[in-house]
C-alpha cells in the first residue's frame, strides 16, 4: 500500500496555520466584510478565504479523481459521467482562484490600514 505524505504535510502545515489565525466562520464573514477597519480584521478575512481556497482545491481535485474513475467502465453514460465530474473540477478550480483574489485584496486593504 502507497500512501502520499505531501497531502498529510500540507494538510498539517495548514491547520498549523489556520490554528495560530482566529478565522471567522460563515456565518460571521458578510459582518467581518462589512465591518472590517483595522489590519488585522482584514488579516482574519483573508486568512478565511485562504482556508476557502484549500478546501476548494481539494474538492477540485477529488472531482478529478472522480472523472478518472469512470474511465474503462463497461457500462453506464461514461462521457457524460465525467463530464459532470470535469465541469465540477473547474468550477471549484474557478472558486479557489476567486477566493485567493479575495485574500490577497484583504492583505492588501490590511498593509494600507494604519489601525
Amino acid at each position: 500500500m502507497r500512501i502520499a505524505l505531501a497531502p498529510i504535510f500540507a494538510g498539517i502545515a495548514f491547520l498549523t496555520l489556520t490554528a495560530c489565525t482566529s478565522v471567522p466562520s460563515v456565518s460571521e464573514i458578510p459582518a467581518s466584510i462589512a465591518n472590517a477597519t483595522t489590519a488585522a480584521e482584514h488579516q482574519r478575512i483573508a486568512a478565511y478565504f485562504a482556508e476557502k481556497a484549500a478546501s476548494y482545491d481539494a474538492e477540485a481535485a477529488w472531482h478529478e479523481k472522480m472523472a478518472l474513475s469512470y474511465a474503462g467502465r463497461p457500462k453506464g453514460d461514461l462521457a457524460a459521467m465525467m463530464a459532470h465530474c470535469r465541469s465540477l473540477k473547474e468550477q471549484f478550480t474557478n472558486a479557489a482562484r476567486d477566493a485567493r483574489t479575495l485574500e490577497q485584496a484583504h492583505r492588501q486593504l490590511a498593509g494600507s490600514t494604519t489601525k
